[in-house]
């Protein structure tokens, strides 16, 4: 039997188009998954593009506020008069740039690094000066010897230290086990100037990350360190200006801008101010029987002995000579008489070298007290009561004190 050809093609179309039509399917659920493939690589393309824009943009934000915040402290640190100031500047400075947890500042305490002391109060560690903390046992006043914990451990090494190396570093773990008050720091940069180690800074937990954040504080410990040891030496040769180089006591003219500076606060507070002034009684007779190098060693005793009696707000220091002024803010000229009638027989009590060979048997001073505003109005003539007093102690007999006389030179009239 033959089939007609119109039947033949017809049974022939049918699974020709149910195979077209399957291929059509494929193809379209094909170009769906296609088309969901592509817009999930779009989205996380995006989601990716905006996750690197929001670091970018943190980024950028973090250093804008870094460079802002260093030049102020750069600014501050140049300012800087005082020591004592340095390591709150430092603090303000990392807690705005990093926001952490927990910011501190350590400054080293006791001899320096490598002097070679034994004693253990002088032995190099650091102390808690400044701190910001929301949580953990960490305190100001807290210390820790160079070498114990993270913190001495970056001090004695001279080294930045992050979290990662000190959970590679075997000794920096067992040190880190060891001060249990110290938090986990992600971060420690040392203060070295001149190779010395003036102290750390340490961050934990910060809020903002940046690639460079070590560098970042690092150069903050850098400039810290650097204005220290400058403001130090600033000080020291302030201070070395002023000081009398034999006694070690201030010198004339540290003595008068002080004089100076008390009575211009009397006045300003209506307060009494007075002065000591005495000098040695027959020193020549001592020099030239004891001889001239005796005679300097009695004179840097006399000054620690004076030195160790009066307050610590009292200004005393050598006026030439042998000869020395005691300022006394605060005080009357009774109070002032029993404070130099004191010295006087401290004085007279000492048993100096050589004290024996003196006219009187002993090593004595004569002195003279004048008070502001009652015996004068203004420094000069204050201080020439005083020393008109000195010289009536002295011609009285000497090893004694007398007190201006009461009409003064031009005391000030009271209402």
């Amino acid at each position: 039997m033959q089939w007609p050809l119109p039947a033949i093609l017809a049974t022939l179309l049918v699974p020709v188009l149910v195979v077209i039509v399957v291929v059509l399917l494929m193809a379209l659920r094909r170009a769906r998954a296609a088309r969901r493939e592509v817009e999930i690589v779009a989205r996380e393309d995006k989601e990716a593009s905006t996750r690197r824009f929001r670091r970018l943009e943190q980024d950028l934000h973090f250093l804008v506020d870094f460079f802002r915040i260093f030049a102020r402290l750069l600014g501050e640190m140049h300012a800087e008069r005082q020591v004592r100031m340095i390591p709150h500047a430092l603090l303000r400075a990392v807690v705005e740039i990093f926001g952490p947890e927990v910011a501190t500042v350590l400054v080293r305490r006791g001899s320096p690094s490598g002097s070679g002391s034994s004693k253990p109060e002088e032995l190099p560690r650091l102390s808690v000066v400044a701190l910001h903390s929301t949580r953990g046992s960490l305190r100001k006043g807290m210390e820790f010897q160079f070498g114990e914990g993270q913190a001495g451990m970056v001090a004695e090494r001279q080294q930045v230290m992050v979290r990662r190396d000190f959970e590679e570093d075997q000794v920096a773990i067992y040190q880190r086990s060891q001060v249990t008050v110290e938090p986990k720091y992600d971060i420690i940069a040392p203060m070295v100037a001149g190779g010395e180690t003036l102290g750390v800074l340490a961050i934990s937990r910060p809020d903002r990350h940046h690639d460079s954040e070590r560098d970042v504080l690092e150069m903050i410990a850098r400039v810290g360190a650097l204005t220290w040891k400058n403001v130090q030496a600033y000080r020291d040769k302030e201070v070395e200006a002023e000081v009398d180089k034999l006694t070690r006591i201030f010198n004339k003219g540290a003595l008068l801008r002080r004089l100076g500076l008390a009575l211009h606060e009397a006045r300003q507070t209506g307060v009494k101010t007075s002065i000591f002034m005495f000098d040695l009684d027959n020193f020549k007779v001592y020099n030239d029987t004891n001889g001239h190098l005796a005679g300097d060693r009695l004179l840097t005793q006399l000054a620690q002995l004076v030195k160790e009696t009066v307050r610590a707000d009292d200004v005393f220091g050598r006026f030439g000579g042998e000869e020395f002024l005691l300022v006394m803010p605060n005080r009357n000229s009774a109070q002032a008489l029993t404070v130099a009638g004191t010295i006087r027989k401290r004085i007279e009590e000492y048993p100096f070298e050589g004290g024996e060979t003196q006219p009187l048997g002993r090593v004595t001073i004569s002195g003279g007290v004048a008070c502001f505003p009652d015996d004068a109005a203004e420094q000069v003539e204050l201080m020439q009561a005083a020393d008109n007093a000195l010289y009536k102690a002295k011609g009285d007999g000497r090893n004694q004190v007398q007190r201006a006389d009461e009409s003064g030179l031009n005391p000030i009239e009271t209402q």
